[in-house]
């Protein structure tokens, strides 16, 4: 009742929440905001989001089942609310978001939850072969290409295909030489609410050409409610013995290193707080302490017991809260994000840079052959 009572009231309590965010960002201390804000118990007002781009219209569509609610709006499949009870049966959002669609337009490299593509994270200097053709696409982070460059998933109005009350799925098509990338992507992006309190993210692709492809999503996660302190006291579990090694520009140097006896050991849960030093930086051992980096931001190479099975692979857990998540997914790679210790991104994806590196797992999609992506984000409360 109580539940129902809080969704029920969400429309009505829509202007008070839109004046409490004041259309900026909500729970997000570390990007462009003046410190934390109280965590959002009411859903978001969609009004905020209808609006039209680039002839299209964009809105905010609300999906739910069970005990678990997501809003996402199809200006660049962003996820921007995520309500889960806490062991009191408290319902609030857990991830950083912004409460209005014109603050997302110019965000930079998918920072509050979009999808990503048509390639997530990084690729080296703008450029890869395919076939002896070299491709120079957008650069978009310094000298290198991060989530797609500037005209990817996070930057278009995605055509909406079907709503229902626990799916939202959407379509793209990205133009053959969009931000340099070849062949015409078509993309089918389902969001659903699974019966056992899952956020499922699925993605299928095609190309008429052969292309590169690696799509992910970066929503990030606070369970105690999203502008309700940091992560540090979140015990965080990966079933990964190796990540990618990469250099100062977060490029990856073809290397896997042993995470045994290092700060990227969370085989067992171990609270992130113990693993982060002190200051700015990411994915860098501290100087004075070999097992704590300044913040992450690591491809931890995961342990699958069959290639292409949706399977468990990370799990995240609050005492405070007694919300734990867990992360299933069926590739090969997790991108562990902190940021700004608000929240923490854990992407589902293939690996950093894999067009220039053949010894990591092929992303080359071909014409006839369809790409397939889950990862399931599943809450439930420890008492």
């Amino acid at each position: 009742m109580k539940r129902t009572l809080l969704l029920i009231a969400a429309v009505a309590m829509s202007m008070a929440s839109s004046a409490q965010f004041g259309g900026g960002f909500g729970g997000f201390g570390g990007f462009g905001q003046q410190g934390p804000q109280e965590p959002q118990t009411e859903l978001l007002d969609a009004a905020g989001f209808d609006t039209v781009i680039s002839g299209k219209p964009v809105a905010l569509y609300t999906i739910s089942r069970g005990d678990i609610t997501a809003q996402i709006t199809n200006w660049g499949g962003y996820v921007v609310s995520l309500m889960a009870p806490d062991k009191d049966g408290n319902v609030v959002n857990l991830i950083p978001h912004m409460s209005q669609v014109k603050r997302y337009l110019n965000a930079n490299c998918g920072q509050y939850g979009p999808a990503l593509g048509r390639f997530a994270n990084r690729i080296a200097n703008g450029q890869f072969c395919i076939d002896g053709v070299e491709y120079q696409i957008t650069k978009n982070s310094g000298q290198h290409t991060l989530h797609g460059g500037s005209a990817g998933f996070d930057h278009i109005v995605w055509d909406v295909v079907k709503v229902r009350k626990d799916r939202l799925v959407l379509k793209s098509v990205l133009a053959d030489g969009t931000d340099g990338f070849p062949g015409t992507l078509t993309t089918i992006l389902t969001y659903s609410i699974t019966k056992d309190g899952g956020l499922s993210i699925s993605y299928e692709a095609t190309t008429d050409k052969k292309t590169v492809v690696n799509l992910s999503n970066h929503t990030y996660f606070n369970l105690n409610g999203a502008g309700n302190g940091d992560i540090m006291g979140h015990q965080l579990t990966i079933n990964a013995d190796r990540i990618t090694e990469t250099d100062r520009s977060n490029i990856p140097t073809g290397k896997f290193l042993d995470v045994e006896g290092t700060a990227y050991d969370f085989r067992n849960a171990t609270l992130i707080g113990d693993r982060t030093a002190q200051g700015g930086g990411f994915g860098q051992q501290a100087q004075q302490d070999p097992m704590k980096v300044r913040n992450f931001d690591n491809n931890f190479v995961l342990n699958h017991e069959k290639a292409g099975k949706i399977e468990l692979v990370a799990t995240l857990y609050s005492e405070e809260s007694g919300r734990k998540l867990e992360v299933l997914n069926n590739h090969p790679g997790l991108q562990v994000y902190t940021g700004a210790r608000n929240a923490i991104a854990l992407e589902s994806q293939m690996f950093p840079d894999s067009p220039n590196h053949p010894e990591f797992p092929n992303t080359v999609l071909e014409p006839g052959r369809k790409y397939e992506h889950t990862v399931i984000y599943r809450f439930s409360v420890v008492k």
